[in-house]
This record gives C-alpha cells, structure tokens and sequence, in this order.
C-alpha cells in the first residue's frame, strides 16, 4: 500500500482528504499539535526531523501554513517575517527537504491560496507569499529530477467555514470537493500544476 504523508492534520480540507484517502493509502499525519507527528513549518530543522522520522512516502500533500493579514501603513517587519517563514517557507521546505524521500514516480502538492491570483485590501502579504509558493511549484519542474513532481492546489473559500462565520455561502465550493483536487494533483503524473479550487 502506497504511503501518503499529509501535513496540516487539523483542518476541515484535511478531514476530508483523508475521508478520500482511507482503505486506498496508508496515511500519516502531521501537524503543529497533535496526530502521528508533530511539525512546525516555519521551522527548517523541524521538517527536515518529521522527513527523517518517517522516512520514504509516495505522496505528500501540504495544507499548513499561516499568513497574516494587515494594513499597508501599519504593516511590522515582523508580520513579515512570520508570514515568509510560515507561509512561504514553510511549504517551499517541505519540498525542498522533502524531495529526497519521496519514491520514484511520487509526488509532494503544496498549497497556496486564492488571494494569489485575486488580491483584496489588506491581503498583500497573503497575496504576496502564496504568489512566490506558486512561483516555486513553476520553478520546480525545470530544477528536480524527473522521477518525481512537486503540483499545488490553490483553494477559496470553503463553503462550510464561510457558513460557519455566517456568511453568504453559495459561491463557495465544500470542502470535499476541494480534497478531491487535492487527491487529483496528488496523482496527476502528466505536470506540474497549479489547480484552481474554486466554482
């Protein structure tokens, strides 16, 4: 049985890629606090632990990452800070010390964010660190070896937390059906890809 590691095992997206994933794959999860293992992102010698801990996978899917939100003028350097190593390194070094145990004809999907492609006000650090994850899964497919590839998945909204804030849902697609993109990317052999999870 292929082994997927999923990192970010706390979220509703994650709850419902493992809800595909189970009987298929053996799954390992990782997350900041709890589950099979625990990772934090936004520190290099911790991913670079959680890879030599569970050693050889097919697939990995990455839903973790944090990113603030903020005003322009009021902005802090370490805002910043935090978002590029969360966010941005965090998931450009799941690949990057990831790479080495993924067997051949695997694959390792990150994921960047909506605001990527559609920025609004106050979203210019999102925008800006999930544009460079985006950049990087670009970039990769010229750098790495042919035996693996490294896809992301670039959600909106989901449907059951814009209803779970209140708000006006319809627009949004649910939460499975955004983990079935997921899964997709995590198959898909024919390229490296950025998919849109959004109607």
């Amino acid at each position: 049985m292929k082994k997927v590691l999923v990192i970010g095992a706390t979220g509703l997206i994650w709850k419902n890629i493992v809800k595909l994933l189970e009987g298929k794959f053996e799954i390992i999860s990782a997350s900041y606090s709890k589950w099979d293992y625990k990772v934090d992102i936004s520190n290099p010698e911790s991913i670079k632990q959680l890879f030599k801990k569970v050693g050889n996978v097919d697939y990995v899917i990455c839903t973790a990452g944090v990113a603030n939100f903020a005003n322009w003028e009021e902005s802090t350097d370490k805002e910043w800070d935090f978002s590029i190593k969360n966010k941005m390194m965090g998931q450009i070094n799941i690949a990057r010390y990831g790479e080495e145990y993924i067997n051949k004809w695997g694959s390792i999907v990150l994921t960047s964010w909506l605001l990527a492609q559609n920025p609004m006000k106050w979203s210019f650090m999102v925008t800006v660190v999930n544009s460079a994850v985006e950049a990087f899964v670009r970039a990769s497919e010229v750098e790495i070896s042919e035996d693996i590839r490294i896809n992301a998945v670039s959600p909106g909204w989901v449907k059951e937390t814009m209803e779970a804030m209140g708000m006006e849902s319809s627009s949004w697609i649910p939460a499975i059906e955004v983990a079935k993109i997921y899964v997709n990317q995590m198959e898909n052999w024919k390229s490296w890809s950025i998919a849109i999870a959004s109607k």
